[in-house]
């Protein structure tokens, strides 16, 4: 199969974004919890970042907020699972090879990522702004669940069907190949 230059491009682009995404989304959310009035100073309003963006500042305690980052490191980690396997995705289209075991493997990777981050989030944020608001006289823990969660987990499923269906037509016409 040949892909036009166009999608090609396009693919190549997208693999570069993807794996500049697989190192900064680690290290914002790093910064975000370590240094959060210097992300507030240069990147704005982190609630949009993070449900529980207002609860981060230098108000809070240090040892508070690096236990909340580790709870908030699992839904990165999630996250970062799912920019490899779009790497992987789009360099199996730059190289044309858009039904092959591999890129198929990695579109479900990006659906199963999709998932279970917005699954991991939503556990994970009652622990982190407890911790958030461990230090405060009145303490709280949240969960959330926004019309984006939902958003996402519809498009993990949409992506996690149209993988599937990739699959079936590969191995339709692997098996009508063979009768040729």
């Amino acid at each position: 199969m040949v892909f036009p230059p166009s999608l090609v491009r396009a693919s190549r682009r997208m693999a570069f974004l993807s794996a500049a995404a697989v190192v900064l989304v680690p290290l914002s959310t790093v910064l975000l919890f370590v240094v959060p009035d210097f992300v507030k100073k240069v990147g704005g309003d982190i609630s949009i970042t993070a449900h529980y963006g207002h609860l981060l500042g230098s108000a809070v305690p240090l040892p508070d907020r690096l236990i909340a980052l580790g709870f908030a490191m699992i839904p990165t980690a999630i996250a970062t699972w799912g920019l490899i396997a779009l790497v992987r995705l789009f360099n199996g289209f730059r190289s044309a090879d858009a039904f092959s075991h591999d890129t198929l493997r990695a579109f479900c990777n990006v659906a199963a990522a999709l998932f279970w981050n917005v699954i991991a989030t939503m556990a994970t944020e009652p622990a982190i702004t407890f911790f958030l608001t461990r230090a405060q006289i009145h303490k709280s823990v949240s969960l959330y669940l926004g019309t984006d969660d939902v958003e996402l987990l519809f498009l993990a499923g949409v992506a996690y069907v149209i993988a599937r269906v990739m699959a079936e037509a590969r191995a339709v016409a692997e098996e009508n190949a063979k009768f040729v």
